[in-house]
């Protein structure tokens, strides 16, 4: 006996998925999109089927009145019927049943791993929640819509060449009518069905999803994206602001240097030279003119003072120069600005170098210019030795020369200005002073230095 082509297809699809029981099923048409050669039928009895058939005819829509003919798939977890012949029996949009409302939680909970939970394949439902991402296909869009529980898919039948509405974006809230589907997850081993996947609502047209509010203007993304460009705006705009201080402390230290080598070469020179004619002219005097000698000496005392005041003022100015920022370095950028040192005045630093506060160092360099600057002036030396010790306990400095030499007790005793300077100097930084020297054998100088806070 021959099989019709339609025939020997049912009898394959049948077979494939298990067995096959031929039947008979009549009810309404609840679900029905045009293109699919699909439709769900429920029965009076409250039983809902999938009804597959290999051709769309005839026609059915929403509210009509069927029979069917054909089998119950077997082997398969979802109520399916495929049908052989569809006949109309009318029209009946009251038996349609009422959308139930439920929420995308109560969608997510699994009827087949669980027997107690209701079971909603296949009936019509309504849903609503927040829109995580749109994809637009040929002939529908997907939606991926979400709560706190999880994210189900809405699909929509919408052309192509339609655009996309401007109120349906990721954010937005929206509530979607159609029929429950899932697919349902079996164990390849087995065979035990575990579970369902890809729980999906199916709207009938795109009047079944409807927006309920627009997406925020203030989307995480963009929240994001502001804090971002808050961020990078304040760091260019702290970046700017510095980059400006730094351009103004440049060009402010660039002329206290150059005012301090201009003061330096100019009035400190001048000074240097008015203070030896002084003496000079004090040594041309006769014995007896101890009056005119008197004036004098106070002129020279005043003299020392101005020079005194002009090296700190200097140093106060060049201590936030360009120049280095360690004591050696500060003590040969100091003699490399002093002519008559070059080749006399000569340098040695021992031991690991430790770390002097800046005020501390200006002291340091003031006592070593008025300690050359006597051995030179008054010793008439040829060759001066400063030795830096960086010992464990404190700084050692010693000035040796080959000068004429002195009396400590006899220049000391009469008040040399510049030998009291320099132990004021040493003892205000809770430090030491020691002049070892005689007539004819030069002069040593050690001071000691604790490194300070």
């Amino acid at each position: 006996m021959m099989l019709s082509v339609r025939r020997i297809c049912a009898l394959f699809s049948s077979f494939a998925v298990m067995a096959a029981l031929g039947a008979d099923i009549e009810g309404v048409v609840t679900f029905h999109r045009a293109p699919d050669a699909y439709f769900f039928l429920e029965t009076a009895s409250g039983a809902v089927w999938r009804v597959q058939r290999e051709v769309n005819e005839p026609r059915v829509s929403i509210g009509d009145v069927v029979s069917a003919g054909g089998f119950f798939i077997k082997g398969i977890k979802t109520p399916r019927f495929k049908a052989d012949v569809v006949r109309m029996l009318g029209r009946d949009p009251s038996r349609l049943p009422k959308p139930e409302r439920v929420s995308i939680g109560e969608l997510l909970l699994d009827p087949i791993a669980n027997t107690n939970i209701v079971n909603r394949y296949g009936r019509i439902v309504t849903s609503q929640g927040v829109v995580r991402d749109v994809n637009r296909r040929q002939t529908f869009m997907q939606l991926s819509v979400g709560s706190e529980a999880g994210i189900i898919q809405v699909v929509v039948p919408y052309a192509f060449d339609r655009p996309t509405p401007e109120d349906l974006r990721i954010g937005a809230s929206v509530r979607a009518t159609g029929v429950y589907v899932y697919g349902s997850v079996q164990n390849p081993e087995s065979g035990a069905w575990t579970g369902i996947e890809t729980p999906s609502i199916l709207a009938a047209s795109d009047a079944d999803l409807v927006v309920v509010s627009s997406a925020p203007f203030w989307t995480p993304a963009k929240l994001w994206v502001l804090i971002g460009g808050i961020l990078l705006f304040a760091a260019a705009l702290v970046f700017w602001v510095k980059s400006r201080e730094k351009a103004k402390a440049d060009a402010v230290q660039r002329e206290r240097l150059r005012l301090s080598r201009d003061l330096h070469d100019g009035f400190q020179q001048l000074l240097a030279g008015s203070m030896f004619r002084l003496e000079a002219a004090m040594n041309l005097l006769p014995e007896d003119a101890d009056e005119a000698r008197a004036q004098l000496e106070k002129v020279s005392d005043s003299l020392y003072h101005t020079q005194t005041g002009l090296r700190a003022a200097l140093w106060s100015m060049t201590e936030e120069s360009e120049g280095p920022q360690n004591l050696s370095g500060l003590v040969r950028y100091a003699a490399g600005r002093l002519a008559h040192w070059q080749g006399v005045v000569h340098f040695e630093f021992r031991g690991e170098e430790r770390h002097v506060p800046r005020a501390l160092t200006g002291e340091i360099l003031m006592c070593l210019q008025e300690a050359v600057g006597n051995a030179l002036r008054h010793g008439g030396a040829t060759d001066v030795k400063v030795v830096f010790s960086f010992r464990r306990e404190g700084l050692v400095i010693s000035v040796r020369d080959n000068g004429c030499g002195f009396d400590p007790e006899s220049v000391e005793g009469s008040g040399h200005l510049g030998l009291r300077s320099m132990r004021e100097r040493a003892e205000r930084h809770g430090g030491t002073m020691k002049i070892t020297s005689e007539p004819g054998a030069g002069t040593i100088i050690v001071v000691r230095l604790p490194y300070g806070p």
